[in-house]
């Protein structure tokens, strides 16, 4: 491989990237399709065209990363990836652009993510407080454990809808201390509202294959969006009127 590497970047990746100073950067996470660095206490990953593309990640159309030396750095706004630069060629916007109808309660995994989803104890009317906090964050296995996507969920859908939580933003963020750097990461990126790809599909027009694309995601983070996403219908009571987010 040589020259450097095209993708697109969400606005925020791009921003923290321009912001950050040079130097090497730990790598979190390493695998055929990502790469994760701590790019200073937020995670900064570069995906490939198979990947998931999350709103905190550098998307790129390589098939895959194995070719890839592990050792990154940033230099002059860029990341640099053993001797290769990633050059940024498209911004995109990752926040959820349109909510339509859900008119259905939200779809439920048929395999043991619903056992573990019901061990969470999550309240039928949505209405997550600081208090559910304990049972939810950094709460299962995994770079994303399920507590975390079910509030990812919930922040991403109320954000689309224009309904933040200031509150319980406020609470989860003074305890992204206790999971994991990507999974922190990806819930500041869901309390502003920036969405996984599958997710806001989901979230403005949810059809059944939709849904499926969504539980697709990960082993069991795509079930955790979706029941945060459903909770979050579910809290707000005019949820079923169409909107679109400027």
């Amino acid at each position: 491989m040589s020259g450097p590497i095209p993708v697109a970047a969400p606005l925020r990746v791009h921003d923290r990237l321009r912001a950050a100073s040079d130097g090497p950067r730990r790598v979190v996470h390493r695998s055929s399709t990502a790469l994760y660095v701590d790019l200073d206490g937020w995670c900064l990953g570069l995906v490939s065209a198979t990947a998931t593309r999350v709103p905190c990640a550098l998307w790129s159309t390589l098939p895959d990363l194995d070719a890839l030396d592990p050792v990154a750095e940033v230099h002059r706004g860029a990341l640099v990836v053993g001797d290769l630069a990633v050059r940024i060629t498209r911004l995109v916007d990752p926040r959820t652009a349109r909510v339509g109808r859900h008119e259905e309660p939200s779809p439920r995994p048929a395999d043991a993510t619903t056992s573990e989803l019901d061990g969470l104890d999550l309240p039928a009317d949505g209405g997550l407080t600081p208090a559910h906090l304990d049972r939810l964050v950094g709460r299962g296995p995994g770079l994303t454990p399920l507590g975390d996507d079910v509030l990812a969920g919930w922040f991403t859908a109320r954000a689309a809808l224009g309904r933040p939580d200031d509150v319980l933003a406020t609470a989860v963020r003074g305890r992204l201390h206790t999971t994991t750097l990507l999974s922190a990461t990806l819930l500041d990126c869901a309390i502003r509202g920036e969405a996984l790809p599958q997710l806001a599909d989901w979230l403005a027009d949810p059809t059944d294959s939709a849904a499926d694309a969504l539980l697709a995601v990960g082993a069991t983070s795509g079930a955790g969006l979706l029941a945060g996403a459903g909770l979050a219908l579910a809290s707000i009571e005019d949820h079923t009127t169409s909107r679109r987010v400027a």
